[in-house]
């Protein structure tokens, strides 16, 4: 790469490129093509990049990238979201399922299709389809998607477009319906539930009820007003030094996604969880067997309380 703003960056470890950064955040013009060739680098060597754990330029990279909602980036983040599971969190580690639904709809100004194809593309990653599916409620909270769109394309994934085995994201469909307000989309909920495909304690017809008692507007404001459904801010941009660098990526290679473990308890309880219900689905499995993505209940999913919160940051601190 042939960079200025970033030289001596690509692996900055503990040293996070704090003046670059802000440098970048205030020449936008300037900036944008070096971004964009950090992008087009990472991907074209993601094999050997991914598995480095200092190379991190890649980060600030892509989130300024969608904080200026740069339309460029769009393709490049799609072919992120298409790599094989292992490189995929190799390279952007928890921002996966933390941020990749903002990123997403930050970049894609306007032009949903490639979003659609991530979702319905079962070959894909569960939690980047998910993610994908949530950026739709940051379009609508926007203003780029209607909630109009948004119900009729939501009975098309009811009803065919997504495969009956899809659990994550059946799993999430039901919670994305009650936040955008379930008129007109209760019969197809509550109809995956009584069909077995989708859990009640997932699908939280208690909290989609009590959805379709407010006014429409009501429930949308609200939805407006929930910072996980918005693009990506300068704020999140600056934020990066304080978790990009200076953290060990390493993870037990018995396990499939490099998950952080800051808190033990909370992969207990996670286990605790994920033991349940694959015994309620009748697939009970041993909890000393690897940590892998089953159909459970993961730290970065919604919690099924209905709190719209992450499961980590909500219910499992009780478990």
């Amino acid at each position: 790469m042939n960079l200025k703003i970033f030289k001596g960056f690509e692996r900055f470890e503990d040293h996070y490129p704090t003046e670059a950064v802000k440098y970048v955040l205030a020449n936008k013009e300037e900036a944008i093509p070096e971004l964009l060739e950090i992008l087009d680098h990472t991907l074209n060597d993601v094999e050997n990049l991914s598995k480095d754990e200092n190379y991190l330029v890649h980060f600030p990279a892509i989130y300024i990238l969608a904080y200026f909602q740069e339309k460029k980036a769009y393709e490049s983040i799609i072919k992120i979201a298409s790599l094989p599971d292992e490189q995929l969190f190799d390279l952007l580690g928890d921002t996966v399922t933390e941020d990749f639904k903002n990123i997403l709809a930050s970049v894609c100004d306007g032009n949903i299709e490639p979003i659609k194809r991530i979702i319905e593309n079962s070959a894909l990653d569960e939690y980047v389809r998910t993610e994908a599916l949530e950026s739709l409620l940051i379009l609508l909270n926007h203003g780029v998607v209607s909630r109009e769109q948004l119900v009729f394309y939501f009975k098309e994934l009811f009803n065919g477009k997504l495969e009956v085995d899809d659990w994550g994201l059946l799993d999430t469909l039901p919670r994305c319906c009650s936040l955008i307000h379930p008129e007109g989309l209760s019969d197809e909920v509550e109809k995956t539930v009584a069909d077995g495909m989708v859990m009640e304690i997932f699908a939280d017809l208690v909290f989609m009820n009590h959805q379709l008692e407010r006014p429409v507007i009501e429930v949308l404001n609200e939805l407006k007003g929930n910072k996980e459904f918005s693009f990506i801010s300068e704020e999140d941009v600056l934020s990066l030094e304080s978790w990009v660098g200076g953290i060990s990526s390493e993870a037990d290679d018995a396990d499939e996604y490099p998950f952080d473990e800051d808190d033990e308890n909370e992969m207990e309880g996670e286990q605790l969880m994920r033991s349940f219900l694959n015994e309620y689905k009748g697939n009970e499995i041993s909890l000393n067997v690897p940590f892998k993505r089953e159909s459970f209940v993961g730290r970065n999913d919604p919690c099924p309380c209905g709190s719209g919160k992450k499961y980590k940051k909500c219910c499992l601190e009780n478990v």
